[in-house]
């Protein structure tokens, strides 16, 4: 073959190839320009939506309601409650009180409780998501069981919504519903849990306790509960617990003890359990007897240094924090397994004493 055959071979491959490729780069430059004009028209509508309907969504704010403002609002057009919509759920999130009141009967008004409340078993999981998470904001106590149905949603997201919204409602009816389901979570869901208890206040206790009578298989996981949503007025009930034959009660019920903070019932209760038969126990037992900030404990957790790694650990925590009686105590440590432990928490404090100056 001749130069100028190959020549022509490769020209006639190259052009159509050149053609082929510039027309998709084209036609991606007008798909781009496109895409980017359509979202700065609906950015713009938006926008337009949102200036004309904000002043009525903040008259919702106003504890003097002015008389007709739902109505106004509930004669937008169809094509505009998107827009509503949005408004409506970003005021009542910084809302409270009769404010949430107004915002929710303007929503009811509007349709979007009840399409909200539809949307709760939508085959696409985000959108069951987004549903529980309004019905929370605008705290749609109607649809407390449909929440509830919710928390055994396949998909977590609609479980961690579900959640979230059933702590803001903070009807009472949930309580069970979100301990049973708790053994199943992940820890991140746990905290969301937690984190709805903590939201319904005191009146939890009395729930908590009455579910721990309907269901005593689970006092541990109720005892870490009280302790993780600040239940002072259980104190007498995790004192009792800590003498149950289950040591998962015993120390769970330390553990809450511990994380409520000081109480003269907890120190003695905490004492004799640094004496129990299982570690991890005897481990949530120095850890409550620290927390009391006793200057007499040191001793006591000072014989547990030489104990398995975690009781001494907490042993040796609770000592670093009693000051100088604890320090004592850790320098009298000067052989045995508990040395190098004694040493790092000295160190520390030394660490802690110099650092502020240096």
């Amino acid at each position: 073959m001749s130069l100028v055959d190959l020549t022509a071979l490769i020209r006639a491959i190259l052009i159509p190839i050149l053609v082929v490729t510039g027309s998709v780069l084209a036609g991606l430059l007008i798909y781009i320009f496109f895409v980017r004009g359509a979202r700065m028209v609906s950015e713009r509508r938006r926008d337009r939506l949102a200036a004309r309907y904000r002043p009525l969504v903040e008259a919702l704010l106003d504890p003097d309601l002015a008389p007709g403002a739902i109505r106004r609002l509930g004669a937008s057009p169809v094509r505009h409650r998107p827009a509503v919509e949005g408004l409506l759920l970003a005021a009542v999130k910084v809302a409270s009180g009769t404010f949430v009141d107004q915002v929710r009967a303007a929503a009811s008004h509007l349709g979007l409780v009840e399409a909200w409340t539809t949307a709760l078993g939508d085959s696409r999981w985000w959108m069951r998501a987004e549903a529980a998470r309004a019905l929370g904001c605008v705290r749609e106590d109607a649809v407390v069981p449909a929440l509830m149905a919710r928390l055994d949603d396949d998909h977590e997201e609609v479980r961690a919504a579900a959640v979230e919204s059933l702590g803001l409602i903070g009807d009472p009816r949930a309580i069970d519903a979100l301990v049973a389901g708790l053994s199943r979570e992940s820890r991140q869901q746990r905290s969301r849990v937690v984190l709805a208890l903590r939201a319904f206040g005191p009146s939890v206790v009395e729930p908590l306790l009455a579910y721990n009578l309907r269901h005593p298989h689970d006092t541990a996981t109720v005892a870490e509960l009280l302790g993780q949503v600040h239940a002072v007025t259980a104190v007498d009930t995790l004192t009792s617990w800590c003498s149950d034959a289950r040591p998962e009660v015993r120390a769970a019920a330390l553990g809450a003890l511990g994380t409520l903070g000081p109480c003269a019932s907890t120190y003695y209760y905490a004492l004799r359990a640094l004496g129990d038969e299982v570690e991890v126990v005897r481990a949530m037992a120095a850890r409550a007897v620290a927390r009391c900030q006793r200057r007499d404990a040191a001793p006591y957790l000072a014989t547990g240094l030489n104990d398995e790694w975690a009781v001494a650990a907490q042993c040796a925590r609770g000592l670093r924090e009693l000051g100088p009686a604890g320090r004592r105590e850790l320098e009298r440590v000067v052989e045995g397994p508990a040395t190098a432990l004694a040493r790092q928490m000295i160190w520390e404090l030394d660490h802690r004493a110099v650092a502020p100056g240096a």
